[in-house]
Order: structure tokens, then sequence, then C-alpha cells
């Protein structure tokens, strides 16, 4: 008898030579990707940043040299500080009266069972998805129809109107992911709305309405357009620095611009990683 002959492996069984690459190689393409993104995205921050701490007044290369005195002239910029200021009392009273409206309506559209609730939230959020310059107009028009002048409350209401949203979508997610029968065994027992909300609600939902406020500070601090059209002769630190541009550039812009960024990005960090440990322990809570 013959010796058999040995038997192929048939070819799926065979491994490709770079099956094994492929992993690797479209997790290297992809951490590119993205660190091409976040340099598009952060490039012009570090840029300034670069530039406000250069002697040369003129932002052009090479480097003057190192200098501090931008930020020394900051400090001492009465216009600049007073501006900074205003921002911060319109951002903290907008997003107060932001967090405690937009829970309101988070409780109400995830609670109710009432018809038109789609429609309500619809026209709630409009504002936050509205280009800026056709919401600026439109809120100056209704002040004025309504006798409210150019100035700290036209800012701060519209403020509210494009905050709120902000605030109830992410209130409203923590709401959707709570379990209503806590809420009804609370009512059972003998508490009112108020307690229930204070015993059950709020500490449920409170990491999210810090997220949420921290979000609405941020882009209440950074607002210039809708700003603009309501401010009237009291302005804000970004409309102020806008003003600043238009009659020529200082160093000194660069300066607080910078100051501004490393803010932003600090709450809008801290924002995320709240909301991201909220949804973790949800999830921990969730599998217990």
């Amino acid at each position: 008898m013959s010796a058999a002959a040995p038997t192929a492996l048939p070819a799926a069984a065979v491994p490709h030579p770079s099956a094994e690459v492929r992993p690797g190689a479209r997790r290297v393409a992809a951490l590119a990707f993205a660190g091409l993104v976040f340099l598009f995205l952060y490039a012009p921050l570090l840029v300034m940043a670069v530039f406000s701490f250069n002697k040369g007044a003129v932002q052009s290369l090479p480097l003057k040299g190192f200098t501090t005195d931008w930020y020394t002239k900051l400090a001492h910029d009465g216009a600049m500080i007073d501006a900074l200021l205003y921002s911060a009392k319109v951002s903290i009273v907008a997003v107060v009266v932001s967090m405690i409206a937009g829970t309101g309506f988070a409780i109400l559209f995830t609670r109710s069972q009432m018809r038109g609730l789609r429609i309500l939230q619809a026209l709630i959020g409009l504002p936050f998805v509205m280009p800026g310059m056709v919401l600026g107009i439109s809120l100056l028009l209704a002040f004025r129809q309504i006798g409210i002048q150019p100035g700290l409350l036209a800012i701060i209401v519209a403020h509210i109107a494009f905050i709120t949203p902000i605030i109830m979508f992410v209130v409203a997610q923590r709401l959707q992911a709570l379990d209503p029968s806590l809420e009804q065994a609370s009512m059972d027992l003998g508490a009112g709305p108020l307690r229930t909300f204070a015993n059950v609600i709020f500490p449920s939902i409170r990491t999210s309405l810090i997220a949420g406020a921290v979000l609405g500070f941020t882009v209440s601090f950074d607002e210039v357009i809708v700003t603009f059209f309501v401010s009237g002769n009291e302005q804000t630190l970004p409309v102020h620095i806008w003003t600043l541009l238009r009659q020529g550039f200082s160093p000194v812009v660069n300066a607080i611009l910078t100051v501004i960024a490393i803010v932003s990005v600090a709450l809008v960090t801290i924002s995320t990683v709240t909301i991201a440990r909220s949804r973790r322990t949800r999830g921990h809570g969730g599998a217990a």
C-alpha cells in the first residue's frame, strides 16, 4: 500500500501574516487621528498661550523673549477686571436660575403624562440650537416689546434661555434611569412632594445637576453673539475683548484669553469626569 499523502490545511485555517498586525495598526491609526483632531482644536490655544509670554507686542516669529509683563498689566487693567467680574455675576445668576428651572422641567418631562410635553420640550431646547444671531435679535425685539432695556437683566434672561436646556437634558437623563418606585414608596409612607424631592430625587440627581451647572457656566461665560445684541452699554468680558480687538490688538488679550481657556477646559473636564463617575456609580448600583 502506498503512503497516504499529507492532508493540506484549509485556507481558512491558515492565519494571514497581517492578521495579528491589523488590531495594532488600527489602534495606532485611531490614536493618530484623535491626536490630529486634538491638535486642530487646541493648537490655537497653545499658540495664544505662548505669545502671552512673548516680550514683543507683535505676534510674529521669532519670539522676542520670555516675560510675564502682560499678565501684570492684565491685573492692573481696571476695565478688563470690571468686565470679568460683570461676566461672573451674569453667569452665576443665570446658572442658579437655570438650575431651578431646568430641574423642574426635567421632572415634568420624565414624570408627567400630560399631552404635548414633547412639543414643549422641543420649544425649551430650541434656544440652545438656534443660531446666536437669530436668538439675539429675537430676544432684543421681544425685550423692547415688554419694556426690558438692554443691560444686566436682559443679558441674564438671554443666558437663562440657552442654559436651561443644557441643565434640563443632563438632569433628565439621570431621572430616566432613576426607579420611579422609590418616589412612589416615599409618597406612600406619607412624605409630600417637597420632602420626596429633598430626600429621594435630589440626592440621586445632585451629581448630574452640578455637572450641568458647570457646563452652563462655561457656555454662559464665553458667550458673545447673543450678549452683544442685548448688552447695551454694559459689556461682559467676551464682548469687551471683541471691542478691544476692533480698536487694535494688545498682548493683554492673549493673557486674559489664556486664563479663560485654562478655566474653561478645567470646568469642562470636571463636568465630564463628574458625569462619567455618575454613570459608573449608576451602573454598579444596577448590577448590584
